[in-house]
């Protein structure tokens, strides 16, 4: 048996009881979202002290590091313990002659990326990339690198940034994949999420505010249409008014309804019959009024005073209304409210 072994075999007895009670097709999967995997790199690396290349054996010598693609790589190490277990348990029942192995850290069919230029001439370290690599003791999904991992590090080590780089196809001046078909309806609300976990919804790697706003103004939203402009504008103001300030400034808002009055401004909205009064008073938001008259309604405030005769507890609509003209719409409140 290797010397090297004999000396870390409770390690080795551990990880083969622990392959064996959780069984090869829970252990080695070649899928990224695939649950955790039971491989200690920690055992392997810092117990065993193999070096990465010992599995890993292409790494510095062509684009992809490569894993064992034989039973025989591992059984020079594992030989000497296999012959001790139940044939069940043994590497070869769980493996087979041809391993399957998890790679959590598999890349896009679109990046390019070789781990020769690299590592050659020790420009990185395995874990300047697998970074915590060497002390995991099982293997996840957390893993994968992200697109993030790569680009801090060439900024650090003054290596380009442009999209060529690292992308075959996708660049500043061609649209992803993503932007085909209805994407032009469809991409105001994934701008909207802000979620850039995917890098395809992430906007601000080829466009930035300025852009979206230049755009916009030049090209008016779908939704922008002549019932948008009469009416539909209003409800999705009151609901997000937020979303209207990506184009639209609040002076320009004022501009215009300052000069062209809401449909509902006519008729009898104001004198002599005031309806507009049951439209504030009768609204769930009665705040809604204050978006062109910020001044508020300083005529509420001149009510007039009850006559020196009148008291609290008087019915006011015993007479006015009935007997006596009303000068104004009643929808129910108290007229103490302003009058008194």
């Amino acid at each position: 048996m290797n010397a090297r072994l004999k000396r870390f075999k409770p390690f080795f007895v551990i990880l083969t009881v622990g392959i064996g009670a959780c069984g090869v097709v829970n252990i080695f999967s070649p899928h990224h979202d695939a649950p955790a995997r039971l491989f200690s790199h920690k055992l392997h690396v810092q117990g065993q002290q193999l070096d990465c290349k010992s599995c890993h054996g292409k790494a510095e010598k062509e684009d992809k590091a490569g894993m064992p693609l034989s039973l025989k790589k591992c059984m020079l190490c594992h030989e000497g313990e296999d012959e001790k277990k139940p044939d069940n348990r043994k590497l070869a029942a769980l493996l087979g002659e041809k391993p399957v192995w998890s790679n959590f850290t598999e890349m896009d069919p679109d990046i390019k990326f070789s781990h020769k230029t690299h590592v050659a001439e020790g420009k990185n370290s395995c874990t300047d990339c697998h970074a915590g690599m060497d002390t995991n003791e099982s293997v996840t999904s957390d893993l994968h690198l992200t697109m993030e991992t790569c680009t801090s590090c060439h900024a650090q080590k003054s290596a380009s940034n442009d999209c060529l780089t690292c992308h075959k196809e996708i660049r500043k001046d061609a649209p992803p994949p993503s932007h085909n078909l209805d994407w032009k309806h469809n991409h105001g609300g994934v701008a909207r999420t802000k979620d850039q976990t995917k890098h395809e919804n992430d906007c601000s790697l080829c466009h930035t505010e300025s852009s979206c706003s230049t755009c916009h103004q030049e090209e008016t939203p779908a939704s922008h249409t002549n019932f948008w402009r009469l009416k539909g504008h209003t409800i999705a103001a009151q609901a997000d008014r937020s979303q209207c300030a990506v184009c639209h400034q609040t002076d320009s808002c004022n501009r215009c309804h300052a000069e062209t009055a809401p449909q509902s401004h006519t008729a009898s909205w104001g004198e002599p019959r005031d309806q507009h009064c049951l439209t504030c008073h009768d609204s769930p938001d009665p705040t809604s009024c204050t978006f062109c008259h910020q001044d508020g309604t300083p005529s509420h405030r001149d009510a007039a005073d009850k006559p020196s005769w009148h008291n609290q507890g008087m019915n006011c609509r015993q007479c006015h209304g009935v007997t006596q003209p009303l000068p104004h719409p009643d929808n129910g409140d108290s007229c103490n409210d302003c009058h008194n």
